[in-house]
């Protein structure tokens, strides 16, 4: 878990040299994100345009094969101290969890942001997509530490994925192993506002 501290130092610490989003339309809805090509993995971000009041919250979407049981976002850029945010498939549902930890060991749910699965998500045979609405997640707080994400510049944030499934799918606190591998980008949220965003509520 040291070894794992320190690169998460590292990684926040260079985000210069890290991936940085680009834009891509999914699902009707224009997003800023990445892809993580090893895993077949998509993740997106949109917030509301300059100027509007909902500034604690933004739209972000996962896009993974059935073959990744689990995937996680840390906002913050590193698994401790920060807002967490983790999905995965149940049948024809994705069940989510906002989680948090203040250290490298199995994140708890943490209360306080509002997941809302949004009608583009979807789950098949071979893909499953989360499209979702995450209100009061730009700020967190927890074992005397806080944390903010900003929404209008270019933070690193970390992806972790599993091949291993939850140990209860259907229960969105449910215990799991850790993470078989996980990577850092610089998403350009200064770049992913939309002014259709209340549309794609």
């Amino acid at each position: 878990m040291n070894v794992l501290r320190r690169l998460f130092v590292l990684a926040a610490a260079a985000a210069t040299a890290l991936a940085q989003s680009s834009s891509y339309t999914d699902s009707g809805i224009t997003f800023q994100g990445i892809t993580v090509a090893t895993y077949d993995i998509t993740i997106g971000f949109v917030t509301p345009p300059a100027g509007s009041a909902d500034t604690d919250e933004f739209i972000g979407e996962i896009v993974s094969p059935t073959s990744n049981k689990w995937i996680g976002l840390a906002l913050g850029g590193q698994m401790a101290n920060n807002l967490l945010l983790v999905a995965w498939p149940n049948g024809d549902d994705i069940v989510a969890s906002p989680r948090f930890t203040s250290g490298y060991v199995q994140p708890t749910a943490y209360a306080g942001p509002t997941l809302t699965t949004l009608s583009q998500t979807s789950v098949d045979a071979d893909t499953w997509r989360w499209v979702f609405r995450c209100q009061n997640c730009t700020s967190w707080a927890g074992d005397g530490t806080s944390g903010t994400l900003d929404t209008t510049g270019s933070p690193v944030i970390a992806w972790a994925v599993s091949f291993e499934a939850v140990d209860d799918p259907s229960d969105p606190d449910s215990n799991f192993s850790e993470h078989d591998d996980f990577g850092f980008w610089g998403e350009v949220f200064s770049d992913a506002s939309s002014s259709s965003y209340s549309s794609y509520t």
